[in-house]
């Protein structure tokens, strides 16, 4: 009774003033229902909420996303060669044409590599090998802009770090490349500075001179810059192994190349590239690995943009591609280039919950308030 009230106070339109009929009306509709023939309202009201649902549902579908006041999310990226940050936000329509990154960050940093931004908090998280540190800035948007505070955070020193990664909890990952290790830092204490790192893998024979790095919420993945076909080119382990780094919680899901660089989760998939010019991709437990394009030149990190679009930049062509990442089964595809860029390197994702929520199959949502239609009818007959 609670929906139906709902429902009728927010959808059908308001009741006509009641007025009394004549002796002629009432005496034909007496008429009419001795006969049978009288027509119940229910149906008609009930056919008014599933017209005006069927309307919100044409409504949601087409309602243009850029009419936002800020864009659907932002693209970060490093330059190591220019001791910079970039950004640029992700078009609507997918399209960076005449798009220029703007600087983001362009002091404090020697030779930013890997990037990582918790979504949730907006913070950014930065490893420079050449300053042997891991760095944090606070992120914020202006006026459909990204803008990072002033104030350089550093949550630890003297660790060699390619590469970096925050998960949903704001735990942040990060490889110590010469001594073959994956540490952590857990969320409350990242803010506070200069804390000491907790060890998540260490001596075990699947790192080996670790290079990308990407979380889930659950497990790990790294790449190997040495070895590769033996330590295992792309390895999946436990964000919180037993202690001592557990072995036996470590999966390798490639061996395919000796050297690799960077990683990035898509939903059930994973894709890592290799030093030269390959991206290849795997399922997230494991399966046949594939190449998804050996067209590249020097490709290094990539990105997932949270909806269904994967962006890798490519160092050697100073460029960032894109192509469509939801394969159900992973093969070779085309890449797009997006958009220029001297020296890219690291990339990372900024989105908001609005480009969540419309990153929802517009199928699925049809079908949802469609369900809705059917159900208040239903509902509205009792």
């Amino acid at each position: 009774s609670r929906l139906r009230a709902i429902l009728t106070s927010t959808l059908l339109p308001p009741p006509l003033r009641p007025s009394v009929p004549s002796m002629q009306h009432t005496s034909r509709a007496r008429q009419m229902s001795r006969s049978g023939c009288a027509i119940a309202a229910a149906p008609w009201r009930r056919a008014g909420v599933a017209w005006r649902l069927s309307l919100l549902a044409l409504g949601a579908l087409a309602q243009p996303r850029g009419a936002r006041a800020d864009p659907d999310g932002f693209l970060v990226m490093s330059t190591p060669g220019e001791s910079k940050i970039m950004w640029l936000s992700l078009p609507e329509n997918g399209d960076f044409a005449g798009a220029v990154p703007k600087t983001l960050i362009d002091t404090g940093l020697k030779a930013p590599q890997g990037i990582a931004v918790d979504k949730k908090r907006r913070r950014l998280y930065v490893a420079d090998p050449d300053a042997q540190k891991i760095f944090a800035y606070q992120l914020s948007i202006v006026s459909g802009r990204l803008v990072a505070d002033a104030e350089q955070i550093t949550i630890c020193s003297g660790i060699e770090s390619r590469w970096v990664a925050v998960d949903g909890a704001g735990t942040i990952f990060f490889t110590d490349e010469p001594q073959n290790r994956i540490l952590k830092v857990v969320a409350d204490k990242a803010m506070r500075g200069m804390v000491t790192p907790e060890v998540v893998y260490s001596d075990a024979a699947e790192v080996n001179k670790p290079g990308g790095l990407a979380v889930d919420n659950f497990h790990v993945f790294w790449t190997n810059k040495h070895f590769g076909q033996e330590a295992g080119s792309l390895v999946r382990g436990s964000e919180s192994p037993l202690s001592g780094g557990d072995a036996t919680s470590l999966s390798i899901l490639a061996k395919n190349s000796a050297k690799c660089y960077g990683v990035c989760i898509a939903m059930g998939n994973v894709f890592f590239t290799d030093s030269e010019k390959a991206l290849y991709g795997v399922k997230k437990f494991g399966g046949p690995v594939a190449e998804v394009s050996g067209a590249l030149s020097r490709p290094r990190g990539c990105a997932w943009d949270g909806d269904g679009t994967v962006y890798v930049a490519d160092r050697g062509a100073g460029a960032v591609f894109s192509f469509a990442s939801n394969m159900h089964v992973i093969s070779e595809t085309t890449l797009t280039k997006a958009f220029e860029i001297e020296d890219a390197f690291g990339l990372a994702v900024l989105t908001g919950a609005a480009r969540h929520l419309f990153a929802l199959p517009s199928a699925l949502l049809a079908a949802c308030l469609a369900l809705l239609a059917a159900a208040s009818a239903g509902l509205l007959e009792h």
